[in-house]
C-alpha cells in the first residue's frame, strides 16, 4: 500500500471530501426532484380550437423500414390539415426514404447530399434544411425522429398549451417507447423513460423550471429561430438549446399529454454507441458553457429564474458520478488510506440507505406502474404483470450500470470532433393506444 507524506495526504483527503460533497449534492438534488413528480399529472391549460401553424421537421438517414409509419401517424393527427405541414429531410440516403416520402401528398421532401468534407449527422442535416426560408411562415417547428410514432392529439395538446402561455419558446412532449419488450436493453430504456418523464420532467414543470429537451417530440418557436438561428456544435443539439434557453432567460416547459413514441436499441453495442454519443455531446456542452452558466446565475432576476439556471448547471453535470468514482479510485492508488472513503461513494454514508431505497425501490415502482399502465393492462393475468415489472426493473438496473461506462468514455473524449454521426438502425412497429 502506497503512503504519501502527511501534508500531501491532507490535501488528497480534502479533494476526496469535495468530490463526495459534489456527488451527494447531485444525488440529493435529483432525489428530491423525483419526489415532487409523485403528484398525478394534470393539464394546466384548457383545450382550445386549432390556431397555431406547425411544421414537422424529420431528419432521416436510410429509414425506409420505419418512415412510412411515422408519416402515416403525422398525416392522421386530430388537427386541421391546413395548419400543419411535414418536411422530410432525406439525409445522404441511398435507400427508398425519399421515394416513400413522396408517396404522401403535401409532404415536402428535402434531399441533402453532403460533400466529403462536410460534417454529417442529424444536427447538420437540420441546419442545411433551415438555410431555406420555407419554415418562416409557421409559428412553431416540431422536431421528430424518423422512427417516431406521434399520438393523434399531439398538436392539439401543444396548440392549447402555447395558446395558454404565449411566452413559451419550447415545449418538450412526452417521450414513450415503441419496443418495450423486444430486449432487456429496450426494456431498460422504457423504465428509464417512465421514471424520467415524471421524476425529472414533470417535477420541473410543477416548479416552473425549464424542461430537459430530449432531441425529439419538442416544438420550438419560429421567432426564436429567426433571431438566434440553428448553430449546433455537438452531437446533442437539444442540450445546447436547453442551456441557451436557460442562459437567455427564455421559457420552456413539459407537456405530459403530447406523446411521441420512440424506438430504442435492442443490443448492448448499439445502445452503448448511442449513449456514448450522447455523453460526448453532453460533456462538451457542459464543459464549454460552465463559465457562462455561472455568470448568468449571478444575473438572475427572480427566485424561479435563479433556481432554473442552477438546475440547468446541475443537469449539465448529471453524468459526474462515474467520473468521481474513478477519481477517488485513482487517488486511492496514490495513497491507500483513502480507500477508507470508498463506502461513501454514493453519498454521505448516513443518508445512503434512505436515498437508494427511494431511487431503486419506491420511485421506480410508482412511476413504472403508473406510466406503464397501458402495457400492464395488456397482460393476461397478475403473474404476467409481475414478470413484466421484474423485466423492467432488471432492465432499469442494467441500463443504469452500463450507462456509467458510456458516461466515462464521453467525459474522456468530449473534445473529439463531433461531426461523424453513427446511425442507430430502426425497424420496430408500434400498436397505438
Amino acid at each position: 500500500m502506497f503512503l504519501t507524506p502527511d501534508w500531501l495526504f491532507s490535501i488528497l483527503k480534502v479533494i476526496v471530501y469535495i468530490l463526495l460533497v459534489l456527488l451527494f449534492a447531485n444525488l440529493i438534488f435529483y432525489t428530491a426532484l423525483s419526489l415532487i413528480g409523485m403528484r398525478k399529472p394534470k393539464r394546466n391549460y384548457s383545450i382550445v380550437d386549432d390556431r397555431k401553424k406547425f411544421l414537422f421537421v424529420i431528419p432521416a438517414h436510410n429509414e425506409e423500414f420505419v418512415i412510412r409509419d411515422t408519416l402515416k401517424s403525422l398525416t392522421e393527427l386530430n388537427y386541421q390539415k391546413k395548419l400543419y405541414r411535414i418536411a422530410l429531410i432525406a439525409d445522404n440516403c441511398n435507400d427508398k426514404t425519399a421515394e416513400i416520402g413522396r408517396e404522401y401528398p403535401g409532404v415536402l421532401v428535402f434531399e441533402n447530399h453532403s460533400k466529403p468534407n462536410e460534417p454529417r449527422g442529424k444536427p447538420h442535416a437540420i441546419a442545411k434544411f433551415l438555410e431555406n426560408n420555407s419554415w418562416q411562415e409557421y409559428d412553431y417547428i416540431s422536431f421528430i425522429d424518423a422512427d417516431n410514432i406521434v399520438h393523434p392529439d399531439y398538436l392539439r395538446e401543444m396548440n392549447s398549451q402555447v395558446c395558454s402561455d404565449p411566452d413559451l419558446t419550447v415545449i418538450q412532449g412526452y417521450l414513450g417507447i415503441k419496443n418495450l419488450a423486444t430486449s432487456i436493453t429496450a426494456s431498460g430504456y422504457a423504465a428509464v423513460y417512465f421514471i424520467t418523464n415524471r421524476a425529472v420532467q414533470y417535477g420541473k414543470h410543477l416548479l416552473g423550471w425549464n424542461a430537459a429537451i430530449g432531441g425529439t417530440g419538442f416544438i420550438l418557436g419560429v421567432p426564436y429561430l429567426k433571431t438566434h438561428g440553428w448553430n449546433p456544435r455537438s452531437y446533442t443539439e437539444d442540450f445546447e438549446l436547453q442551456v441557451e434557453l436557460s442562459n437567455q432567460g427564455k421559457k420552456s416547459t413539459w407537456n405530459h399529454f403530447a406523446k411521441v413514441y420512440d424506438e430504442k436499441p435492442n443490443s448492448f453495442l448499439a445502445s452503448h454507441n448511442q449513449r456514448t454519443r450522447w455523453a460526448q455531446g453532453h460533456w462538451f456542452v457542459a464543459i464549454t458553457t460552465t463559465s457562462k452558466q455561472v455568470k448568468q446565475i449571478l444575473k438572475s432576476k427572480s427566485i424561479v429564474d435563479f433556481m432554473n439556471r442552477v438546475e440547468t448547471l446541475f443537469y449539465s453535470y448529471s453524468m459526474i458520478r462515474p467520473v468521481i468514482y474513478c477519481l477517488i479510485l485513482i487517488l486511492s492508488c496514490i495513497d491507500g488510506r483513502l480507500l477508507f472513503y470508498l463506502p461513501n461513494l454514493f453519498s454521505l454514508a448516513i443518508y445512503w440507505g434512505i436515498i437508494e431505497i427511494l431511487n431503486f425501490l419506491l420511485v421506480p415502482f410508482v412511476y413504472i406502474t403508473q406510466e406503464g399502465k397501458r402495457y400492464f393492462n395488456k397482460q393476461r393475468n397478475f403473474f404476467r404483470k409481475i414478470l413484466l415489472y421484474m423485466r423492467l426493473i432488471i432492465g432499469f438496473v442494467w441500463n443504469s450500470l452500463t450507462y456509467l461506462l458510456a458516461q466515462l468514455i464521453g467525459f474522456s473524449t468530449w473534445f473529439f470532433p463531433q461531426n461523424k454521426w453513427r446511425k442507430t438502425s430502426h425497424s420496430a412497429t408500434f400498436e397505438k393506444e
